[in-house]
């Protein structure tokens, strides 16, 4: 099994560095504002209870060597001179499986397809993106090497939607302070499923060079939860923020709040929220440690599907091994009130501890 994983590895990334090869060379003609990327995150997991692991977003499989993601990507930003941009990135793997396993569309094309819209710089400090692109909300994204951790959080996986399609627009209101609002289909919708819009905005703003503040807020009437036929109203507040404490320390916490009408738990209006504080250390330049702690609450109706409080501890060694190859190493216990995981014999435990090491090849 290890050599087919080595083999898949190295398969995949002579096919990443063909395609890519061939695609900077064509977007070499289209101009110098063109960027493309290109990455292969692989990973094993090892669940202690030997079993998939719950509460997991992307590193969902037990003792096993997987391809998590390959992704492609690019972009043209708009420019004073060039004000028509635009971007997409193609995602392949499992994580692609799960952040497109919601989607109401029946081709199954548009889960590849993280992101595709068209920008343009409207004036020097508003921009319009139309199309499909990654939800603003959270402090952590889909790609795994721009986070702290390898995994991701619970709230990011079970308390935020990961994409949108509609209408964005960002204004630059100065060098501290920029806002966004958002009209959009819904949650995890490419195409529409009803005729109500959701409504999303942001601000983030950075008082100083080390301090980042981020706030968005997301609501529309877009969900039948209970099954009454009717749609029902979902809106999340989210906040982030990081500070350096130093050029190698940095903390960041994230919060996020959500209610949603008629849950089919409870038949009436529920909430869930959660924190998470992360800590990063720089130690060499090729090294970082990382940690995550968090809790959450979904005792109201399940929305997470948790259905009770949780909790989550995170460990994580980072090194970069080469310039476009980095390796974590992670381990991670999660612990929840009541029974929810599941142990190799099938009976219920409050605890999941797992140790997981993640490779990843980037190009750009």
């Amino acid at each position: 099994m290890r050599k087919n994983f080595v083999r898949s590895f190295i398969v995949a990334r002579v096919a990443l560095l063909s395609l890519a090869a061939g695609v900077a060379e064509a977007s070499a003609q289209l101009g110098p504002n063109v960027d493309v990327s290109a990455f292969v995150d692989v990973y094993y997991g090892y669940n202690f209870n030997g079993v998939d692991p719950d509460l997991r977003t992307f590193d969902v499989a037990h003792n096993a060597f997987s391809l998590a993601l390959a992704e492609l990507a690019v972009a043209k930003v708009p420019t004073a001179s060039s004000r028509v941009g635009g971007r997409i990135d193609l995602d392949f793997g499992t994580t692609a499986d799960i952040v497109g396993a919601t989607e109401p569309a029946d081709d199954e094309v548009y889960k590849h397809v993280q992101q595709a819209y068209v920008s343009w710089l409207a004036t020097d400090a508003l921009t319009l993106d139309f199309g499909k692109f990654v939800t603003p909300i959270g402090a952590e994204v889909i790609e795994s090497q721009d986070n702290w951790n390898y995994s991701r959080s619970i709230l990011f996986g079970f308390a935020i939607p990961f994409y949108h399609t509609g209408l964005r627009a960002s204004y630059a209101v100065s060098e501290r302070l920029s806002l966004s609002g958002f009209v959009v289909n819904g949650w995890n919708n490419t195409f529409e499923t009803n005729s109500d819009k959701t409504v999303a905005a942001q601000a983030i703003v950075t008082p100083s060079d080390r301090l980042t503040l981020v706030g968005n807020v997301i609501a529309g009437n877009e969900d039948d939860f209970d099954g009454d036929g009717e749609e029902d109203l979902l809106w999340l507040f989210d906040t982030t923020v990081s500070y350096a404490l130093s050029e190698r320390l940095t903390l960041m916490g994230n919060f996020d709040y959500g209610q949603a009408d008629d849950l089919i738990a409870t038949d009436e209006s529920g909430s869930w929220w959660g924190i998470a504080a992360y800590v990063r250390y720089q130690a060499r330049p090729n090294w970082a440690l990382a940690g995550r702690i968090e809790h959450v609450d979904d005792s109201d109706g399940g929305f997470m599907t948790i259905g009770q409080t949780a909790q989550s501890l995170t460990a994580t060694s980072d090194h970069t091994i080469a310039n476009d190859l980095s390796a974590r190493i992670e381990f991670r216990f999660d612990t929840v009130e009541e029974d929810f995981f599941v142990d190799d014999e099938g009976g219920p435990t409050q605890n999941q501890p797992s140790l997981t090491l993640g490779l990843v090849y980037g190009l750009n």
